[in-house]
């Protein structure tokens, strides 16, 4: 089969949110190459050299620029790809206080019950008579 390289949709300069500048301008400075930051952010090389060598106007455009503007227009897939955590409906605890101060009577009550060793008890389903075991002392060798 034929692999067909799709390029995916490149944003553009102005689509970039003040943290993506900052880290693209990062990454330039500590030696990443140029194709690597721009596979990361899906911009071009171009665009790459063209945001580290105007760094300051463009943060300074950024600032400038509304909020929740750059935010609406590309939203983030793996932010919308995670899906909420199951919550238990019939929590036993009502505040984590209460979750955790069973959990430490709980370890206090397995430390005491290791502490405890039964007494060791004759074994009563054996069929055989229990003999009483005599004693080999060594004899005098002449």
């Amino acid at each position: 089969m034929i692999e067909a390289k799709i390029q995916p949709a490149l944003k553009r300069i102005e689509d970039l949110s003040l943290r993506e500048l900052d880290m693209v301008y990062s990454l330039s400075r500590i030696g990443r190459s140029y194709p690597d930051i721009g596979k990361r952010y899906r911009i071009s090389e171009s665009d790459v050299r063209k945001l580290v060598s105007d760094y300051v106007e463009l943060r300074r455009l950024c600032e400038a620029k509304p909020v929740g503007e750059s935010q609406r227009a590309n939203p983030e897939p793996e932010l919308m790809a995670k899906k909420p955590r199951n919550r238990r409906c019939d929590a036993i605890y009502a505040t984590a206080k209460e979750r955790q101060a069973a959990y430490r009577a709980r370890l206090q009550e397995r430390h005491r019950a290791g502490m405890q060793f039964p007494s060791p008890a004759p074994v009563m389903d054996s069929s055989t008579p229990v003999e009483e075991e005599v004693s080999v002392t060594a004899a005098d060798i002449p």
